[in-house]
């Protein structure tokens, strides 16, 4: 497969993929450690939440540059399960492309339901693949796979006083969270590829939380994917003429959650029901 085709593939795998250096002393690790658990408590009991995640990827191909900015509005429910999603990734001067994801599930089956701006297409789906369009199970599985959270002070976020703690995911928990990210499945699919090959080696990964002093909701987490997608690539263009000269400069992901309990109702609409 040229290049040019597989780096398009993977950028894509890893645009989807939306789907924290620890430090400080034993007690402030251990105080840390405990308002992370009870914010996992208070994710898991959320009956409805708001989201958006914003993510920026720049990559370098053969000297030129390619920048991304992708942005996600998620609202999700739980019971019963009910998502909706609006993405639009910008490419510069490649335009841009949006796309409106919404999911239910009967009697545990689900299903997806994708708009790509001039038609619906619908899939079955298990809860998996929902995972990329869920926020509070992105945020309850970022929390879990953290280690090692210290206090690193406290920040305004969107009008409220957060604490902020920094950890890592280490490279066993790390393999969990590309998964469930989406971008593999992606990446799988186009390129065929033995997936498991490239989770190997990945390292630690830094991840930045923000709990909310007054409701203990986590409202932010920030990642920097950067070291993470520049291994997999590198692996993944392994013998691939002009596979070194492509590199990932940059891919962070921010998402900020809101309306904890409180989001406003939707519906499915009825083309998507119909497709």
């Amino acid at each position: 497969m040229k290049l040019g085709k597989r780096a398009a593939a993977l950028a894509l795998g890893a645009l989807l993929a939306v789907s924290m250096t620890a430090c400080g002393n034993g007690a402030n690790k251990e105080e840390s450690a405990d308002q992370i658990k009870a914010a996992m408590e208070k994710i898991n009991a959320v009956e409805s939440m708001d989201a958006t995640m914003y993510m920026e990827m720049d990559m370098s191909v053969m000297g030129q540059s390619i920048e991304t900015d992708t942005k996600m509005d998620m609202s999700c429910f739980n019971d019963p399960v009910k998502l909706k999603a609006d993405m639009t990734m910008s490419m510069g001067s490649l335009g841009s492309v949006s796309m409106s994801i919404y999911a239910d599930a009967t009697d545990g089956d689900y299903t997806i339901y994708m708009f790509d701006g001039s038609s619906w297409t619908t899939q079955a789906a298990d809860a998996s693949q929902l995972e990329q369009y869920d926020a509070q199970q992105s945020m309850d599985l970022y929390l879990s796979s953290g280690a090692e959270y210290a206090h690193a002070g406290t920040e305004d976020i969107n009008g409220s006083t957060a604490d902020k703690y920094t950890g890592i995911i280490r490279g066993d928990a790390l393999a969990e969270v590309m998964k469930a990210s989406g971008a593999t499945s992606s990446m799988e699919t186009t390129m065929g590829m033995v997936l498991e090959d490239l989770y190997s080696d990945l390292g630690d990964m830094p991840i930045t939380v923000w709990i909310d002093q007054a409701t203990g909701y986590p409202v932010r987490y920030y990642m920097d994917m950067t070291g993470v997608m520049q291994s997999m690539m590198k692996k993944a263009l392994a013998g691939v003429e002009g596979g070194d000269s492509l590199t990932m400069d940059k891919v962070e992901i921010t998402m900020d959650c809101s309306n904890f309990n409180n989001v406003a109702d939707f519906e499915i609409p009825a083309e998507a029901l119909a497709a």
